[in-house]
């Protein structure tokens, strides 16, 4: 669609007008995607709140604690313990019990362990690994 070199074989350099006006509604269309995006937001929002509106807990935080450990220990070895998974996967480190069935953490972590009941883990987050994962 986009092919701003142009043509091969043309007599002239440059792009041509058509493909300038196709170039500058690009542009234009781009100047226009943060407010659909917005609105394209707002309505999910709002989908999700009117789902949740008489869920206990909906909106209730009023602070959020981010524990982001840049060369610190694996996440298997302390938030994901694998017990079941093969020994070259699996963390060296031990399991332990939560407050939550059903959900350890590593053994370094006692403490954490008798509070998850008010933590948010979450386990699901990914990237693609082209560099480190700075925010």
């Amino acid at each position: 669609m986009l092919n701003i070199p142009g043509r091969s074989g043309r007599t002239c350099e440059g792009p041509t007008r058509r493909e300038l006006m196709r170039i500058g509604s690009l542009g234009l269309a781009g100047l226009h995607l943060p407010g659909f995006f917005l609105s394209q937001q707002a309505a999910r929002a709002a989908n999700v709140a009117e789902k949740y509106a008489g869920a206990s807990g909906f909106g209730n935080a009023k602070n959020v604690i981010m524990i982001f450990l840049q060369g610190g220990p694996s996440h298997i070895d302390i938030w994901d313990p694998k017990p079941d998974a093969p020994a070259n996967i699996r963390g060296e480190f031990k399991p332990i019990k939560t407050k939550i069935p059903g959900t350890s953490i590593g053994e370094h972590m006692p403490m954490m362990a008798q509070v998850m009941d008010k933590v948010t883990l979450i386990r699901s987050m990914s990237y693609t690994p082209n560099g480190l994962f700075n925010h």
